[in-house]
């Protein structure tokens, strides 16, 4: 078989991956559960509520992206040491998931409850939530391929990493409630959120997801030194955040260019056009892909 590049003995490291990635999304679920203080078979299944189970998806989805990372490294020199950056890797996973979440609560949206949103099953705060966890991870997720998820000491560098993808969602949330805000003087996004704009909140979380996407081109334009991880990590720093800035950019002109003579200010933030909205997110997403493909 020349064409299928399989060695026997990496049979073995594929099925120790494979078995901690299960046993981490069931952690997962048990930790959202517990977290909640609720039963999510209950108010999943019972209860119907969609914006948890929107919120819960994002969650997975995130550690899901993040353990990409790990498991794309070079593997472990035993299974034994395989399976310890694995379950290091996805403890880490769960519990930035954790601290984004609270990161969005407590700083991003500081005015309205987004947990308690999700509980009274607002699903444009799920759709946030779900959108802030999937963007956080796919910068992380960078990190770790761009510092290689098969040394333990590259933890310091993804959760350096990690501290820098907090700071661009925070400007992306800046960026986002500043042109909403001009737009809509009588009204504020957070405000949206809680009434369930869920048009509002697919946009909001498409520029997030579409950031997080160009920012992980910064990985393919740094160098990392693993005998000089501060100095990498601010060079990747600030590479990133130019991406930032210049992914809003571009995909403002994108838009014009795919929706012209389309008040997106009424459409989205008066009328919720779930159309619009998500044309939109589709344009930031797409940029970030650009992003990726040409510079990643």
């Amino acid at each position: 078989m020349n064409y299928v590049i399989l060695h026997d003995a990496s049979i073995i490291y594929y099925t120790i991956d494979f078995i901690i990635v299960l046993a981490v999304l069931a952690g997962l679920r048990i930790f959202s559960g517990a977290v909640a203080n609720v039963s999510l078979n209950d108010i999943l299944s019972k209860q119907d509520n969609f914006a948890m189970g929107i919120s819960l998806a994002g969650a997975v989805l995130g550690v899901s992206i993040m353990l990409m990372g790990a498991v794309s490294g070079d593997a472990g020199a035993s299974p034994g040491q395989e399976a310890l950056l694995m379950f290091s890797y996805g403890f880490a996973g769960i519990l930035l998931m954790w601290i984004t979440r609270k990161v969005f609560d407590k700083l991003s949206l500081p005015q309205i409850s987004v947990h308690e949103q999700i509980q009274a099953g607002n699903v444009a705060a799920g759709i946030v939530d779900a959108g802030n966890l999937v963007a956080t991870a796919i910068i992380v997720r960078a990190v770790m391929t761009w510092v290689d998820g098969a040394a333990l000491r590259g933890l310091a560098a993804v959760i350096g990493g990690y501290v820098t993808s907090q700071l661009i969602m925070l400007l992306a949330t800046w960026y986002r409630s500043t042109v909403f805000a001009k737009r809509h003087p009588e009204k504020s996004l957070h405000n949206e959120i809680k009434t369930g704009n869920v048009a509002l909140a697919v946009r909001f979380s498409g520029h997030r997801m579409g950031v997080a996407l160009a920012v992980t081109a910064a990985s393919g334009l740094v160098v990392y030194y693993p005998e000089n991880i501060p100095k990498s990590l601010l060079v990747w720093s600030c590479i990133a955040l130019l991406m930032f800035f210049a992914q809003t950019l571009i995909s403002i002109a994108a838009r014009h260019i795919l929706l012209p003579g389309v008040n997106v200010a009424e459409e989205v933030g008066r009328q919720k056009n779930v159309a619009i909205g998500t044309l939109e997110a589709s344009v930031y997403i797409a940029v970030g892909l650009i992003f990726v493909g040409l510079l990643g």
